[in-house]
């Protein structure tokens, strides 16, 4: 499978795939997740750490809350209809990751090319 996805870190938070492209997130919060999973792709990610990583002044009933309207957004821009739920987010009640197969990062094919590089 071709990568759905195409994430961009250098330079400012992109979301690309074919001739769309996405800068804006419904919050900052929102990018800083997508940004902080691409980057640590592939991964599973604990809910609890997420939480206190974006939202660490929120109680955890409200951390919790924010985390989920955070992926649902995230799954709406990555998951559009016709994509079946999970192919890019992948989460459980404990974990949160994304699929490395269906997304791409221009740190990755950096850090690749830097490695290939120092071979």
């Amino acid at each position: 499978m071709d990568p759905l996805w195409r994430i961009e870190l250098f330079g400012g938070l992109r979301v690309r795939q074919g001739g769309q492209e996405t800068t804006h997130f419904r919050t900052r919060k929102t990018g800083a997740l997508l940004a902080y999973l691409a980057y640590h792709c592939p991964g599973n990610h604990a809910r609890e750490v997420l939480i206190h990583l974006l939202w660490p002044e929120c109680i955890p009933r409200r951390g919790h809350h924010s985390l989920s309207m955070a992926l649902s957004s995230l799954r709406h821009l990555l998951e559009p209809p016709g994509v079946p739920f999970g192919t890019v987010v992948v989460a459980n009640h404990l974990t949160v990751g994304l699929n490395p197969v269906a997304l791409t990062t221009d740190v990755a094919e950096y850090e690749a090319a830097w490695q290939s590089a120092c071979r």
